[in-house]
Order: C-alpha cells, then structure tokens, then sequence
C-alpha cells in the first residue's frame, strides 16, 4: 500500500518546480529566447508539462532534439509590435506647426499674379465650406480635406477663434505659411483718440513678421492680440498698411479682398457672383463664421475716405535682406484712392444710383 502523505512534499515541490520553468519559458519565449532543461525527462520538464502545459512547449530539451527532430519544441518567434501612430504631446512636438520658423515656414517663394490667384481660390474654397454648412468655425474647415485644398497630413487644430478683424489676417498668414511666402502684418496703430479700433488719422507704428515669432503655431496664437479692425481705418495716402483702397472692378474686388465698415467690422470677400452680387464671410468673437451677401441696400458711401471704409485689397510685400518690404502706392496697378468715395462715380446708364447698386454694376460680368 503506498502512502500519498509520505511523497506529498516532494510532489509539492515538483509542482512548484514545474510553475517556476513554465513562468520562465513564457517569458523567455517573450524576449525571444530558449530555455534549456537539465535533461529530457527530467522531474522539471514534467511537472511543466502537468501543471502549465501551454508553457511546456516552449522548454526545450537538447537530448530530445538531438534524437528526434520531429519532437522538438517549437521555435518561437520574436514578438513584433506594430507601429502606433505618434498621438498627444509627442506628436505636437514633431509637427511642422512647432518647429522653429527656419524649419517650418521658409520664404522661398515670393508673392506673384499667380500666387495671387491661387489666394483667390484658397478663400472661395473655405467661403463655400462656410457657406454649405460644411464648417462653421475656422479650424473645422482648414482641418477638412474637402473643404481645404491647402489640406496636409500634418494639419493640427489650433484652436483659432478669430473675429472680424482677425479672419482675413488668419486667412492670409495660413496661405503664406502652407506655400512658404513671407508675411507680415501691422501690430500697433497710432492716431488721436483713445480707442485703437477708432482712431482719428490713424497711422502704423509699429510693424511683425512671421520670423519675429517661434513658431507657426505661436504666431497663429499670438497674431490675433496684435490685430484689430482699426488696421482698415486708414486714409488711402498711408503707404506702410497692409491693404489699400482698390478700383472697383472684377480684377481688383476678387475673392480675398476685404470691405470695412467704418463702424468697426470687416467681411472678407468670398466670391464674386457674374451678376455682381458679393458673398462674404464674417468672423464672429465666438469664432463662429456667418455668410453674409452684398445685398443690404447702402444709400451712401462707406464713409470718408479719410476712414478708409469700403473695398480694400492687400498690399504685396516683398521679402528684402529678410525684411518685409510692402509695394508703394504708385506701383500698384489698381490703387484709386478716391475711386469709391465719389459720389459722381455712382452712375449706371446715365442715371444716378445708390453705392451698393453701383458696385454690383461694375463687378457684374461682360462678355
């Protein structure tokens, strides 16, 4: 008769054995290695195979494999981790949005016709976005591929919540950077009164450009802190602003141009409708973007011209020994300082008319 009681602890102790060499084939098996038994057959490989028999394949035994080949265990192989794609802190930190500005936003191209054009159909894109429903804030439709032909991999959401003010600058400095043209921008106003938005014979002070800042994404965030409305409240004769007072025809009005209230708000022009018609888009302080037409009748002129309200275009800006350089007066083709505040101009066939009608008149298109 035999006695369980008197083989118990040498079979605790074979049973733990077995668990120890079946925990350390798992893990050896996991970094790719093999382990050996003292032998085949031995007490260990046994209790292996009882207790953790999953494991016990992974155990290999020399004398075995020497013999039968067939009988081997398995070799296992390397534990190959697919690559995840770089999320959260690690990816801003490698995006082409942090980057130092040498890196990320090279002047390499200048600002031509053809660039300008390209501008042109940069903003319908987002404006019809806009005007579709597809996106209603400025990060929604830069960061959608179908809205944005400037769209990239690397897009990043950075939170841009621009108003009136802020949106054509927003516009124009995303273009700039996505096709490595410099850019620049008004910071400072400086005039009589209190209010920078509402200065009287306002005039620039002070002068940014993209290389002033670390980073694209940091001028994005600080850009709109410079920024205002009253960087349209100019007088058509101040040369450093960033925009001026365009004839008023189908080439100089085009998508990208601007219209200043001379109450303080500022559209951006969308399109441009063969019937003359304008559609705008509008930044709000929420960041939300509205699209208004140019269908509210206005009996009167967009103010003063010493306001600087109405149509107003930008200024092309020539990078010179890594300054911004903007173009003077007398080399812009289309510059008409007092084309649309002369009310001896509102005349469509021989009749006078309201300012707004003889806009669309002379942005309508002729054969």
């Amino acid at each position: 008769m035999k006695h369980p009681e008197r083989h118990a602890p040498r079979a605790r102790v074979i049973r733990l054995a077995g668990l120890v060499a079946g925990f350390a084939a798992c893990a050896a098996a996991m970094s790719g290695t093999r382990v050996e038994a003292w032998s085949n057959g031995s007490p260990m490989l046994r209790a292996a195979a009882r207790y953790m028999p999953h494991a016990a394949g992974m155990i290999a035994a020399p004398a075995l494999s020497a013999r039968a080949p067939s009988d081997a265990a398995p070799r296992v192989a390397p534990v190959v981790r697919a690559e995840r794609p770089l999320t959260g802190r690690r990816a801003r930190a490698l995006s082409v949005w942090n980057k130092p500005m040498r890196e990320s936003w090279p002047a390499e191209r200048a600002w031509t016709p053809a660039v300008e054009d390209d501008y042109s159909r940069f903003v319908t894109a987002i404006g019809r976005g806009i005007v579709a429903r597809r996106c209603i804030h400025l990060d929604d439709c830069l960061n959608n591929p179908a809205i944005n032909p400037l769209y990239d991999s690397d897009e990043m959401r950075l939170g841009l919540m621009p108003d009136c003010a802020d949106l054509p600058y927003m516009l124009r400095g995303y273009f700039a950077f996505k096709r490595h043209l410099p850019f620049g921008f008004v910071a400072a106003m400086g005039g009589e009164g209190g209010d920078p938005r509402y200065l009287h014979r306002g005039i620039p002070v002070l002068w940014r450009q993209w290389t002033d800042f670390r980073s694209p994404r940091a001028f994005f965030d600080e850009m709109p802190s410079y920024v205002h409305s009253g960087m349209f409240r100019l007088s058509p004769k101040i040369e450093e602003a960033d925009t001026y007072a365009p004839t008023i025809s189908r080439a100089a009005v085009r998508p990208g141009a601007m219209y200043y209230d001379t109450d303080g708000h500022v559209l951006v022009v969308a399109e441009v409708f063969p019937d003359g018609n304008i559609q705008f888009i509008d930044g709000h302080p929420g960041g939300s973007i509205s699209h208004p037409r140019f269908d509210a009748p206005r009996q009167t002129p967009p103010g003063a011209a010493l306001w600087g309200g109405g149509f107003r275009v930008w200024r092309p800006q020539r990078l010179v020994e890594n300054t911004i350089v903007r173009t003077r007066n007398g080399a812009l083709r289309d510059f008409a300082p007092f084309h649309q505040y002369d009310r001896a101009n509102y005349v469509v066939g021989g009749a006078p008319v309201a300012y707004d009608d003889w806009v669309r008149d002379a942005l309508t298109a002729r054969p």
